[in-house]
């Protein structure tokens, strides 16, 4: 048994297919491909515009996105291939906002993976797909009798008004009457609301995901199916919040990216710094690992301003006291910049790119202090403009490696890593001194460059650096 399936147990099957789905005129929606796939049920939708959304996915979501980060075929079939792994049920593309036709890559890579392909065309909003879940799903659950039915369709319109959990709780203890416990996935008790019970009353227990809710009272006890569609209720408000959350937290990494690569004013950032509760005195802005949004909204106790891209995850804090305790704590490499204001966003959030790219290959957290040497330097050029010193340094010395066996690339970063000294060099790989001074006055013959002269060690150093990080950058 799956993690996912695990999460689920306890999960009544959907009663949506995503034949239903099709046959509901108010949703617009058409079938590109996947005709034998439309009896897959949907438990929920998911708008997304991550190249891997497998992390907020536990499995029969019908993925939705306008294709924001789709501009190639290799970036469709890694979200593709990401939403079949995740056990979805299938993907609606929207169109109009920024694609007009469904991408050709998109469609074959949704073909070879046999994963149903659905078009919703423009002025036809995700969240219709998603409200029209919710009604079904509630629908479903409804238990038996007048009072439960009431108070399930009361509740489900606080939900459609964002109604926090904590209302929700209240407004059925003042139906039920008793005492209301939410527990999350560790039993730990989240939310108690109403008198306390007496004894040792088990009371009605009913759980649905990483939600539990238990009933405990002296009156009349609820049936447990009125129970089971309440949690249901307050696990869609959960998920609900979390998607809102999410795509919140996707148009903040837009932003912060088009800013940082200066095709956006630093102020289209003031709302999300002001709602965030940031002074606007001062920033530092950090970056983290993709995906890392809501384990770092549970772990900073400061203001902060969240934002997701594919490859990265954009911190925005008043200082960078907690961000580094934070990483810490955590165990993950992140990058932050000095503090500044937020005229200079674009230069705040280009110093945590680099020294991201740095902390990637030291580890740890790495701050403005780590960019001023040549690795913070190399970490702030674009890979294009290293390019060059692997192709014309490395490229002769790894040919030499694989035909020959000759050892020159292992041999130089050990040099490297002992500022040019022979003797160091020629302990750490067991050689003689002399077999050290051959081998780099072969890499001076196959390069043109002599390790032995500064200048060349240090374009020898900047092809080394550059073909270690070749891995990719953030943002």
């Amino acid at each position: 048994m799956t993690r996912r399936d695990d999460d689920r147990l306890g999960e009544p099957e959907p009663s949506v297919t995503l034949r239903d789905l099709l046959a509901v005129p108010a949703l617009q929606l058409a079938l590109v491909s996947g005709l034998d796939g439309l009896e897959a049920r949907v438990r929920w939708s998911h708008t997304t515009e991550l190249l891997d959304p497998s992390p907020y996915l536990r499995g029969g979501e019908l993925v939705c996105t306008i294709g924001t980060s789709l501009t190639s075929d290799e970036a469709c079939r890694t979200f593709t291939t990401s939403a079949a792994a995740a056990n979805v049920a299938g993907i609606c593309f929207g169109l109009g906002d920024v694609h007009d036709e469904v991408p050709t890559g998109l469609s074959i890579a949704c073909e070879q993976l046999g994963l149903p392909l659905l078009v919703a065309p423009l002025g036809a909003p995700f969240m219709a797909i998603s409200e029209h879940l919710v009604q079904r799903r509630i629908e479903d659950e409804f238990a038996t009798g007048e009072r439960g039915s009431r108070l399930l369709a009361d509740l489900l319109a606080q939900v459609r008004r964002h109604a926090s959990t904590q209302e929700l709780i209240d407004r059925a203890v003042q139906v039920m009457g008793g005492r209301l416990d939410l527990l999350d996935g560790d039993q730990s008790i989240v939310r108690s609301v109403g008198p306390g019970a007496t004894g040792d009353d088990p009371g009605v227990r009913a759980t649905t995901g990483a939600v539990t809710l238990i009933w405990r009272g002296a009156g009349a006890r609820p049936a447990p199916s009125l129970l089971a569609s309440l949690v249901r209720v307050l696990d869609v408000a959960r998920h609900e919040r979390d998607i809102e959350q999410d795509l919140r937290r996707e148009r903040i990494g837009q932003l912060l990216s088009l800013v940082g690569d200066r095709l956006a004013d630093p102020a289209a950032l003031d709302a999300a710094i002001s709602e965030a509760g940031l002074s606007s005195t001062g920033l530092v802005f950090s970056l983290w690992p993709a995906g890392a949004a809501r384990v770092l909204a549970s772990s900073f106790q400061m203001p902060v301003a969240l934002g997701e891209t594919p490859s990265a995850t954009v911190a925005v804090t008043g200082s960078d006291t907690e961000v580094r305790s934070v990483a810490q704590a955590l165990g993950v490499v992140c990058g932050l910049s000095r503090t500044v204001v937020p005229g200079d966003s674009a230069r705040g959030i280009s110093e945590a790119r680099a020294a991201f790219e740095l902390a990637r290959v030291r580890g740890g957290c790495v701050g403005p202090e780590g960019l001023t040497s040549l690795e913070g330097l190399l970490a702030q050029q674009p890979p294009e403009r290293l390019q060059p010193f692997v192709d014309q340094l490395l490229e002769p010395l790894l040919a030499s490696d694989r035909t020959r066996r000759t050892d020159y690339v292992a041999t130089l970063a050990t040099f490297l890593e002992r500022d040019g000294s022979l003797t160091a060099t020629a302990r750490a790989q067991f050689l003689h001194v002399n077999t050290v001074r051959h081998r780099l006055e072969r890499m001076r013959d196959l390069t043109g460059r002599d390790p032995l002269v500064f200048n060349d060690r240090v374009a020898f150093a900047i092809a080394t650096w550059a073909r270690r990080s070749s891995a990719g950058r953030p943002m």
